[in-house]
């Protein structure tokens, strides 16, 4: 007599059929993976119509716009009204076009303890702005003989104010006085303009 446990093909009923795989771990891993990435390139291709069509709809309007807008607002601001630019009340150093060509010391005085550099500065408007008032910084140097290096010993200041009449132009060269005095302690040279040097830098630019 049969048992009712027993099978015909000799497994017993709690033993899992061989005929049905079962998937693996690494498989379904495998699987959910596919999935997802099939996922995204479906979303991306739905998505891309619906891009194209964004962008080119307000381009095309941009377009149209600009085609009618523009040319109004470029009539306006240049032909029509015909503004210029509005001359500023101060231009800063690097936009006043203005270019030390020479700085030369003419004298060296001691005397009181104290030493005198007389300075004379060459300077070309080379900007678009016509000038009132200028305004240099113009630093002085002890250079000892025998030697390259250059001792900061004083600083002054060079200005030149101009009228309506004589405003400074574009390209006209004005020339610039300036005299510095400092301790004749600073400086280890005799009073004598080969043994100094001079820099100068605009430090204000007031436009007419």
């Amino acid at each position: 007599m049969t048992h009712p446990d027993d099978r015909a093909d000799g497994r017993d009923a709690g033993e899992p059929d061989p005929s049905v795989r079962r998937p693996t771990r690494r498989g379904v891993v495998a699987l959910g993976t596919a999935g997802l990435l099939a996922g995204c390139l479906v979303t991306s291709e739905e998505e891309a119509p619906g891009t194209r069509q964004t962008d080119d709809g307000p381009s095309g309007d941009d377009s149209d716009n600009d085609g009618g807008d523009g040319g109004g607002s470029d009539g306006d601001g240049g032909g029509s009204d015909g503004e210029a630019e509005p001359t500023p009340d101060q231009v800063g150093p690097d936009g006043s076009g203005l270019v030390v060509t020479d700085a030369t010391v003419l004298e060296v005085r001691e005397g009181g303890g104290r030493t005198t550099v007389e300075v004379r500065l060459l300077v070309e408007n080379a900007g678009r702005f016509e000038y009132g008032t200028v305004e240099f910084r113009v630093d002085a140097y002890a250079t000892p003989a025998g030697s390259d290096e250059r001792e900061a010993v004083g600083y002054g200041d060079a200005t030149g104010r101009f009228g309506v009449e004589n405003r400074f132009r574009n390209g006209d060269t004005e020339s610039f006085a300036a005299e510095i005095t400092f301790p004749s302690s600073r400086s280890r040279v005799r009073p004598d303009p080969d043994r100094y040097a001079v820099d100068a830098a605009v430090r204000r630019a007031e436009p007419i």
